[in-house]
């Protein structure tokens, strides 16, 4: 048990974790019990083979100091505790020398500095001295004082350094969630509230029987376009607010009507959008089974940043192939158009397009290829058919 608290537990295992007493890791803790297990190791060896005689009390007490301080990095108070007990026994003990454990003591005062507050490591670590001017001869203490003012100030020093780093790093993710809320904030309160006017002006506009047919076609086509960009922008607006709520993101076919989930349905939506603007569109799809979920929906906003990469430079002398292929263990998506210095479309554009793709693509342990020759732009993105196991299965933004 800690010297802490014993009141807060972590997902380490270890009681007493709080803002002045930061929880070492269970797997650091671990690793200071093998350097306590081989320095104990290395001590008996060295005290069994240079001191006479090699009594079996001796190797007792240095098998018991070996494990003693073995334990002192996973539950710090007592295995001291039943350190300093196992040094009074020997002081009283007749038969084994106090100086048998000289270099475990260096130890234990260094696990003391790294794993207790600075009053309990001097309380707990001034006890090998106080013990040895009570039950042996005084000139030994000079030893065990010296050891102690060597070692211990340096695992103090690193818990406290360790302290400093938790606490930088906590104000830093407390800076960050601030930066998201604001975001959020600003995308619901601004963007999401003008995509909103746009959805409900095209919708009445395009139920207005007063505009012809195929105004109100385009109309309606805008409508469903906003519609599905204001979804999009509320999932994002969810991962932004999500570590705040405590949320996870819902399934998108569940909450809105108009957002494509089906990989076949997005790729016929980018053709008809292409279509529209004016491309001659060609889709091929081998695809003759379901592709799974979070590879479908990846592959899905690829191919819309693709076909937002064609209508912005691309140019309609050139027809457009969109063709999917599934393969054994991954799929593979390829669109390829014609450049021109002159693209059909002045559209704005961020620069940041081609390097979304690689990374939404590396997420699932995809990748993204593009190629521009002879007047010909190929982008090819694939995907493993099975996720790499540490990705989580929450769908990507």
């Amino acid at each position: 048990m800690d010297v802490s608290s014993g009141r807060e537990r972590t997902e380490t295992g270890q009681p007493g974790a709080t803002a002045s007493a930061p929880l070492v890791p269970r797997d650091e803790r671990r690793r200071y019990a093998a350097a306590g297990f081989l320095i104990g190791l290395v001590n008996l060896v060295l005290m069994m083979t240079l001191l006479e005689p090699a009594s079996l009390a001796r190797l007792t007490f240095l098998l018991l100091a070996l494990l003693t301080l073995t334990a002192v990095p996973m539950r710090p108070l007592t295995g001291a505790v039943a350190y300093l007990v196992l040094w009074v026994v020997l002081l009283r003990f007749p038969g084994p020398y106090a100086d048998d454990v000289a270099i475990t003591h260096a130890a234990l005062f260094f696990f003391l500095g790294r794993f207790l507050p600075l009053r309990a490591a001097l309380c707990l670590g001034a006890a090998v001295p106080l013990a040895t001017v009570v039950l042996a001869t005084p000139p030994t203490v000079v030893l065990y004082l010296f050891l102690l003012a060597c070692t211990l100030p340096p695992g103090a020093l690193l818990r406290r350094r360790e302290s400093t780093l938790r606490q930088e790093i906590s104000a830093g993710e407390e800076r960050l969630e601030a930066v998201r809320a604001e975001v959020a904030r600003e995308m619901h309160d601004l963007v999401a509230y003008s995509m909103s006017q746009t959805v409900l002006r095209a919708r009445s506009a395009a139920a207005d029987p007063s505009y012809p047919e195929d105004v109100r076609q385009e109309l309606h086509a805008i409508s469903a376009t906003a519609a599905d960009a204001l979804h999009e922008l509320r999932l994002v607006l969810r991962v932004l607010r999500r570590t705040q709520a405590g949320s996870t993101l819902e399934d998108p076919s569940a909450t809105s009507q108009t957002v494509v989930v089906g990989l076949d349905a997005a790729l016929q939506a980018v053709a008809d959008d292409l279509s529209a603007s004016g491309f001659s569109v060609t889709l091929r799809s081998t695809d003759e089974g379901e592709c799974p979920r979070l590879q479908a929906v990846t592959l899905s906003r690829v191919a819309r940043e693709m076909g937002s990469n064609i209508m912005r430079h691309g140019t309609t002398d050139q027809s457009v192939t969109i063709t999917l292929a599934k393969e054994t263990n991954q799929v593979c998506l390829v669109m390829t158009n014609g450049t021109s210095p002159n693209p059909a479309h002045d559209l704005p554009t961020s620069g940041t397009g081609l390097l979304g793709m690689r990374e939404r693509l590396a997420a699932v342990d995809g990748s993204l290829s593009t190629r521009e020759e002879d007047g010909s732009w190929t982008a090819s993105a694939v995907v493993p058919l099975e996720p790499p196991p540490a990705l989580s299965p929450e769908i990507p933004p």
